[in-house]
């Protein structure tokens, strides 16, 4: 990455580092180029055999958004659009890409994933501003118009955003509360006024709050009744653990606080204050949390940790740049933190940081 996009200002957010001015930003960037993400824009996800997902693709966008880095955006977005979205960038991209069983490569999976979909839309907005290139809007406008047909449904009178176009229809309503993006919806609907993104809002906050463990942890996943809309027990134990999914919720509702004051956002967080323990003593949260609070594993994940910081970071600042030095510090190498090969931690240690160390500013 040359000199002049490392120090180029950012889209919506200035660095400002607790101690630093944001190298570990650029550096983690720049190393993540190199490690995970292809010649062509593919990036790859190790850990699952090399395959490249929508996630993937639409993190690295976002990232490179971030960093001012217009190269590395155009070169994973030509190769979404090439590999994932079949040449057409308005269509919702295939969410698994990766070698077959006939020994060729191409997609797993042709079904989107609302996640990526939105983080994509998100960025594409964000270049078209950052960039002055009215064709990122083009694009982000058409993937929005087919987000909302597909994934967006009515469920007992309030909206819903769903997975993915598999889940419309189906009985239970399966959710996933981590791909509630309240902070798109807002750009969302600032871009399309035609559409009730605020209404999507405001329902899905009425969900995180439903979508929950008594100690206020969300759940990996949440089904609602067709009819009544209401949460439905779990059939699967696995559905309602705070794991790999839901840590992400926290770190959506720090951007709602930082970036738009959401009141309900900071009350939802405050039960993640409780994983802290007390202050004076280490701390150790396990990687899956079951609903009575006790720990379903013995290990611990760095990529939970990177994005439940800037929610703590609201109300114990002091503590969590302690957390960073003692958990994140001593698992800085040249790839980045940690295991070289969890590209998802990745993200979400980078995501987490970026966050913390950042405030917005308009364009």
């Amino acid at each position: 990455m040359s000199a002049a996009v490392a120090a180029s200002a950012l889209l919506w957010f200035s660095v400002h580092a607790h101690g630093g001015d944001g190298a570990d930003l650029r550096d983690a960037w720049g190393s993540y180029q190199t490690v995970y993400i292809s010649a062509d824009g593919r990036v790859m996800d190790f850990r699952e055999g090399g395959i490249t997902t929508s996630e993937g693709q639409a993190y690295a966008m976002v990232r490179a958004l971030w960093m001012g880095d217009r190269a590395t955006f155009d070169r994973v977005h030509r190769w979404t659009i090439d590999n994932l979205q079949g040449g057409d960038g308005g269509r919702l991209a295939a969410w698994r890409w990766g070698h077959r069983d006939d020994g060729t490569y191409g997609v797993l999976d042709g079904q989107p994933a609302s996640d990526a979909d939105q983080f994509m839309i998100w960025a594409l907005f964000g270049a078209s501003t950052r960039w002055k290139t009215p064709r990122y809007g083009s694009v982000a406008h058409a993937l929005l118009d087919r987000l909302w047909e597909a994934e967006v449904t009515e469920v007992a009178g309030k909206l819903v955003l769903l997975p993915g176009p598999w889940a419309r229809g189906g009985v239970p309503v399966r959710l996933n509360p981590s791909y509630f993006l309240p902070f798109a919806w807002r750009e969302f609907a600032r871009r399309d006024p035609t559409r009730p993104w605020i209404r999507l809002l405001d329902d899905g906050y009425e969900l995180l709050a439903a979508c929950r463990s008594p100690g206020g942890l969300h759940f990996d996943w949440c089904s609602l009744d067709p009819v009544t809309g209401a949460v439905l027990p779990s059939t699967d134990a696995k559905d309602s653990v705070f794991g790999f999914e839901a840590f992400r919720v926290a770190w959506t509702l720090a951007a709602e606080v930082k970036w738009h004051r959401e009141r309900r956002a900071r009350r939802l967080l405050a039960p993640y204050d409780a994983l802290l323990a007390r202050p004076d003593a280490p701390v150790k949260i396990p990687g899956i949390i079951h609903p009575d609070g006790l720990a379903a594993v013995d290990w611990e994940y760095p990529g939970m940790w990177g994005a439940l910081l800037p929610g703590w970071s609201l109300r114990h600042p002091a503590l969590v740049r302690r957390i960073w030095a003692e958990k994140f510090e001593p698992l800085r190498a040249s790839h980045g933190w940690g295991d070289p090969d969890d590209y998802y931690g990745q993200n979400w240690i980078w995501f987490g940081l970026a966050l913390w160390q950042s405030k917005e500013r308009p364009v």
